[in-house]
């Protein structure tokens, strides 16, 4: 799964945009999708500017969180629809968007997210209280 999610990643600019409703018509505007998004189950964290994504991994060492400080990668993305699209041209649809969460699927594989109001940096700190 970690190879999968490493490639995923590499697209992942895509993932953030969402929609209320399975409505392939819905759309997400930026401002939803600015701020922090991660998931422990898979070990990425997503942080959304305006304009661009910026990925990380996160690892779990001696029982502590840190971003893998060896692997970040920032594109720029577009949101159409229920897609969200990366500068490259990789592709996730979003297919809910509920409160702090937020489920994507890409190539029929789906990841759950978690908002969080904070920079990735102030995330590793709340994990690791």
């Amino acid at each position: 799964m970690k190879k999968y999610l490493f490639l995923f990643l590499m697209a992942m600019p895509l993932l953030f945009m969402g929609c209320s409703s399975d409505d392939d018509e819905a759309t997400l505007s930026k401002s939803e999708l600015i701020g922090t998004w991660y998931t422990l189950e898979d070990d990425w964290v997503f942080a959304f500017t305006e304009s661009t994504v910026t990925i990380y991994e996160l690892w779990k060492s001696s029982g502590k969180y840190l971003l893998n400080p060896a692997y970040h990668v920032t594109r720029k993305y577009t949101i159409s629809g229920n897609r969200v699209v990366s500068e490259d041209g990789h592709t996730a649809t979003i297919i809910s968007i509920n409160d702090n969460t937020i489920s994507v699927n890409i190539d029929n594989e789906m990841l759950t997210l978690t908002k969080f109001d904070g920079t990735p940096q102030q995330l590793m700190d709340y994990l690791n209280r």
